[in-house]
């Protein structure tokens, strides 16, 4: 479909030939278009008549121009808009990648500041990863991952900012935190998770370690320190064996 410039370009080529007829017809109503074909006394009148002729089909090269132009333009648009979405994004899960991660998050926690609201972040390792990609393989692996980021995406809320941001490690940042928002998380995936063990599909189980941190802005942290806290709190419960 032609830009709307384009056209009204062509139109306009156009439009500028039919008005010249017009005024032709005016002039020589019973000869018009003999007058128009007839040798013209000079070359000046005679290029002038030849220009007339040529102006429409200019004006439509020109729209053709313009269009091609605008499509260019909004091919090269796209391929931006495509490779700044896949830069920011994970091939593997769809989720943020940490680029992503930390450039929204950092906006985010900006909002806080000024909101006064507060922030949770959920810091998640998936366990046994290298064991499993060991014993069967990388594509194994892969496939553990894309099955946890689906728990994750599951219980996150899509306003939420959730990310992958290393080989096993799952993030992610939620506003509008309540105190028992962790404890609800927590036991959603321990259901999915133990629905999926359950349900035998694979020939090894999934686990998950989890950790929280919560982010006030009454007394603000950068947001790698608050990575750092949630980090921290994921290994403690690795360590009591608190696996989802």
């Amino acid at each position: 479909m032609k830009s709307k410039l384009a056209i009204a370009i062509t139109l306009w080529g156009w439009l500028l030939f039919v008005v010249w007829l017009s005024y032709d017809y005016a002039e020589y109503p019973n000869r018009w278009i003999i007058h128009i074909f007839q040798p013209a006394y000079s070359y000046e009148i005679h290029a002038f008549y030849i220009l007339i002729f040529l102006i429409p089909f200019i004006y439509t090269l020109l729209g053709y121009l313009v269009d091609e132009r605008e499509k260019l333009l909004t091919k090269v648009k796209q391929s931006e808009e495509k490779y700044r979405e896949l830069s920011l994004l994970d091939e593997l899960t769809s989720l943020y990648n940490r680029r992503g991660f930390d450039f929204l998050a950092e906006q985010q926690l900006k909002k806080a500041d000024r909101t006064k609201n507060r922030m949770l972040l959920l810091y998640a390792d998936v366990d046994n990863v290298k064991w499993i990609n060991d014993k069967f393989g990388h594509q194994e692996g892969d496939k553990v991952l894309i099955d946890i980021a689906g728990f994750l995406n599951k219980h996150i809320r899509k306003s939420d900012i959730l990310a992958r941001i290393g080989g096993d490690e799952f993030v992610a940042l939620m506003d509008k935190t309540t105190d028992d928002l962790p404890q609800i998380i927590t036991k959603r995936l321990r259901e999915s998770i133990l629905n999926f063990n359950i349900a035998g599909t694979r020939s090894y189980k999934l686990f998950l370690s989890i950790g929280f941190a919560h982010y006030d802005p009454t007394s603000p942290c950068s947001l790698q320190e608050l990575l750092n806290h949630a980090d921290e709190n994921m290994y403690e419960q690795k360590r009591m064996k608190n696996r989802i």
